[in-house]
């Protein structure tokens, strides 16, 4: 589920340079500049803007980059791949735009399809970066690295998505009509590999419940080559069960009609079936899993064993509860089970495991303690040892050092608020790579003796550094640039331990207004997220929401965060505390935290405000209907009604709606809505496909049927990240307003 909304990197490079003298000609040395609401974005934006941005290793002394070159005007829209020496900084291309976009144009494309060259996401490369796909004008081109490309298809008219090559580069696989082609990489003969795909069944490419909730947002990737190259695995997607659901734009007088395959709580998923395609004869095998009913199945990872013979994937119930790891032959389709991990709430699909040892074993993490951990295996399910153990969660294997027997982990074992580098040795200690406060993303190079690290801090902008693996810093590639906020005098976030009536410490931070008076009475805004395992108090740069809470803080409100236990991060033992009862553990922990607030003396009782986006937005109208502790609430895009929300999510966290009546009736806010307390202001996307427009409507018709009011601001023609930078200045300048006009520094205490 979202946790916020986002505006692309090219949005807010058209609207925000308009914008940019005064923040690049600001005298540093002048403190005390009040933010404005265009600040939240350009700021954020300027940053990162222009900074040197490794995509991926290349090599172990060189990764790529996708830029203007060194010194180039970011306002300039062309962009070209380079190789660049990791230690020295020194680049080379990888392929000249000027030879890709003049074949282009040779070929007949017109220049705005020519442009495509200049979005990352158009470019898919060969592992070793010997080899490039980009696609322009609806077609496919290739060439090798430092080549022009030649045309792969000539069907303008299809579109071809998902584009992979080979590992050994030979071949392109994509997805066109819903069915799986190859091509090779020089040109030739296009060939399905499936036929039959359409609406209703997809091979090789993911649905929106898929995408959304199991693969990652954005990645509808359905398919893996094998490590030769000589078959493909892939997942079949019969959609035929699942309903659609329809969003109609505002434009023109006939609008635009979206329909969706998308599944709600307690209706049919799609019937998910696991395969492998021999590339050379087309021969397809579905693995056998008639042990599974098709009705309660998800396939939620997959991936190749590293000799090829084997295909890992995991099956799942359709509430979660259980994961069979099994593990599929390539070449007869037989099935064996690897394990079987069970839960007495859920089971959260972890990454797909990293193998070891020639493929012998491999390393897998678990919350089966309650808490994320490092297990080790033997490639037939035998559990070698759990690898890590103690109070704290190991958040991703950054990769292994064979040759050192070396395990590289991201954790927060030093700092529960952070991400830390670590190193696990043959002896199993840990040690911390990573120093200091701050959080980071690391890309280990293939030769595990160096990485990347992408590095934050709550007031540090991010920073991206070449590190060894003993924390020795080799290179800055893009250092923070924390002296574009020197003018604002922004207030340092205090970080607090806030206790829970049972005695659970929840992380929380308090931003203070400038010159803070701790004998006066302040108004406050309590933030919100409250989704299980999505903490909002991170030792991390905060974007546009840290900017937010800055600016109202400038303007005379305290800020006020804290993490209820389901969603701080700190494992499943926590989180599970809103299983099947949603709203309310989480309601008990905020009022918790608000209290603790009151308690401190310095903030009005009668003028704190809550607020939250998705999840947050729905908890926010949760407290304000089953609590009279906040005067006001602020919420955007909620789920309103679980019931109205994705299959995959919802029955994780929830159970199915026929197993869990009473719990889904519990947490609905449309059922509650007559009980609601306090100002409302209510935002919504009208575009939004994720969390439904419908959940709005329906609120508000529960709340006119109750005799209700509230404020109320749809935005036309947008997702649920209200994208368009326009709208979210008017979306944060009607929160100001609201804010100041219920509860602000010029309101009686007790409200208007």
């Amino acid at each position: 589920m979202p946790r916020s909304g986002t505006i692309s990197a090219m949005h807010r490079l058209l609207a925000i340079t308009a914008f940019a003298a005064p923040v690049l000609a600001q005298d540093v040395a002048v403190r005390g500049r009040q933010l404005e609401l265009i600040d939240m974005f350009r700021l954020d934006y300027f940053a990162v803007v222009g900074a040197e941005d490794p995509v991926a290793w290349i090599d172990a002394a060189h990764y790529s980059v996708f830029d203007g070159g060194e010194n180039a005007d970011p306002r300039s829209p062309e962009k070209a791949w380079w190789a660049v020496a990791a230690r020295t900084g020194e680049r080379e291309p990888l392929v000249a735009r000027a030879e890709v976009g003049k074949a282009l144009s040779t070929a007949g494309l017109a220049a705005e399809a020519v442009a495509a060259i200049d979005h990352q996401d158009a470019w898919t490369w060969s592992e070793d970066h010997a080899r490039y796909v980009v696609n322009a004008g609806n077609d496919l081109w290739g060439g090798a690295r430092g080549a022009a490309p030649v045309r792969l298809t000539e069907t303008p008219d299809s579109e071809e998505v998902g584009v992979r090559l080979s590992p050994d580069g030979a071949n392109v696989a994509f997805i066109a009509g819903y069915d799986l082609h190859v091509v090779p990489s020089a040109g030739g003969e296009v060939r399905a590999l499936t036929t039959g795909g359409n609406d209703d069944l997809f091979y090789g490419r993911l649905d929106w419940v898929y995408q959304e909730e199991l693969y990652g947002r954005g990645n509808f990737q359905g398919y893996w080559w094998s490590p030769d190259g000589k078959r493909i695995a892939l997942l079949k997607l019969d959609e035929a069960p699942v309903q659609e659901f329809v969003l109609v734009r505002s434009t023109p007088a006939r609008p635009e009609i979206e329909r969706t395959n998308y599944p709600k709580a307690g209706e049919p998923n799609p019937i998910v079936d696991v395969g492998v395609i021999d590339v050379d004869s087309g021969d397809t095998r579905w693995f056998d899993l008639a042990e599974y009913p098709s009705e309660d199945r998800l396939a939620v990872r997959v991936t190749w064993a590293p000799d090829g013979a084997e295909v890992f994937f995991q099956i799942q119930n359709r509430e979660q509860t259980w994961l069979d790891m099994l593990a599929g032959d390539a070449a007869t389709g037989a099935v064996r089970k690897v394990f079987h991990e069970a839960s007495d709430c859920w089971v959260e699909a972890e990454p797909e495991p990293v193998f070891v040892a020639d493929g012998r074993e491999f390393f897998w993490l678990s919350e089966r303690d309650g808490r994320k951990h490092l297990y080790h295996y033997r490639r037939d399910g035998a559990l070698l040892g759990q690898v890590t153990k103690g109070p704290f969660q190991v958040q991703e294997i950054a990769g292994v050092d064979a040759e050192r027997h070396v395990v590289y982990v991201r954790s927060d074992r030093a700092d529960r608020l952070q991400s830390d580098l670590f190193a696990i040795g043959a002896d199993g200690e840990m040690r911390r790579v990573t120093a200091g406060s701050g959080s980071w993303e690391i890309e280990l190079a293939p030769d595990a003796r160096t990485f990347v690290g992408r590095h934050s801090d709550v007031l540090s902008p991010p920073s991206t550094t070449l590190l060894a693996v003993d924390g020795e810093e080799l290179r800055a590639i893009a250092p923070s640039r924390v002296q574009i906020l020197a003018p604002y005098g922004l207030s340092e976030p205090e970080f607090v331990t806030v206790p829970a009536r049972d005695g659970f410490e929840m992380a929380g931070y308090l931003i203070k207004p400038p010159g803070f008076d701790p004998a006066r009475k302040y108004p406050a805004l309590h933030y919100n997220y409250s989704g299980p395992h999505a903490p909002r108090v991170r030792r991390t740069w905060g974007s546009r929401d840290l900017l937010w809470h800055e600016l109202l803080a400038q303007h005379g409100y305290v800020v006020f965060c804290c993490d209820n236990r389901s969603a701080s991060g700190f494992g499943r033992e926590f989180a599970k505390a809103c299983w099947r009862k949603p709203g309310q553990s989480e309601l008990r922990d905020l009022e918790d935290g608000r209290d603790w607030l009151v308690e401190q003396g310095f903030v009005d009782p009668e003028r704190i405000a809550i607020w939250g986006w998705s999840y947050g937005g729905y908890q926010t109208l949760y407290n304000l209907t089953h609590s009279a502790k906040w005067r006001a609430g602020v919420a955007v895009n909620p789920a309103t009604d679980w019931r109205l929300y994705d299959t995959i999510y919802t029955e994780r966290y929830f159970g199915l709606p026929t197993t869990n009546a009473r719990g889904y009736a519990a947490g609905s806010v449309v059922e509650a809505a007559g009980k609601l307390r306090g100002d409302l202001l209510l935002i919504a996307a009208t575009m939004d496909d994720n969390v439904h427009v419908q959940n709005t409507f329906q609120f508000l018709h529960a709340m006119q049927e109750a005799g209700k009011d509230c404020d109320l601001m749809l935005y036309p023609d947008v997702r649920h990240g209200i994208e368009d930078l326009g709208q979210q200045l008017h979306l944060f300048g009607k929160f100001r307003r609201f804010l100041d006009d219920k509860i602000g520094p010029g309101v009686p205490s007790g409200g208007r």
